[in-house]
């Protein structure tokens, strides 16, 4: 049942019912109400988009710490760069690893480079399937990035298939 506006009992203020703003009797209550209410708002979406901001890390970590989905896939390919070429290899494989991370099932894409032996890269991967992976194997940018490489690396990439046991 709707509420009487004009029966003078007393009510909880709400954003439907802006009757509390007129208590002032030369409208300075009114004002002093509605700018109260404009910096309670700007204060609480401030603090929300600084939470967003400051959370995302942590989301992003208990993204990557959850199970895997069944049936993923995770790849351990390993790469050797010819000596002298190993700026370029890193160079080439910039371009490559933000595409990966923009593929459909693609749920982690990882480079590293070794730290004792820095001729050595090894990507890291995990696919939500291995139909994902196969997708993977056949994009224009990765096609590329194996035709561009063939020069900067000593011998074929080493490839490793995982799936996650828990």
């Amino acid at each position: 049942m709707p509420r009487n506006m004009n029966d003078g009992a007393s009510r909880d203020p709400d954003y439907r019912d802006l009757s509390h703003f007129q208590s002032g009797s030369d409208g300075h209550q009114q004002k002093d109400d509605l700018e109260l209410g404009r910096r309670s708002l700007v204060t609480t979406v401030g603090l929300a988009a600084a939470a967003a901001v400051f959370s995302a890390p942590i989301t992003a970590r208990a993204a990557q710490s959850g199970a895997l989905p069944q049936g993923a896939v995770t790849v351990v390919a390993i790469v050797r760069a010819r000596d002298g070429k190993e700026a370029e290899l890193v160079r080439a494989t910039e371009v490559l690893v933000p595409k990966v991370r923009q593929e459909e099932g693609n749920l982690l894409c990882q480079f590293h480079q070794g730290l004792e032996e820095p001729g050595i890269f090894v990507f890291y991967e995990i696919f939500e399937s291995a139909a994902a992976l196969e997708a993977h194997k056949e994009t224009p940018h990765v096609k590329q990035w194996a035709i561009e490489v063939q020069s900067l690396t000593a011998g074929p990439v080493e490839l490793k298939l995982l799936h996650a046991l828990g």
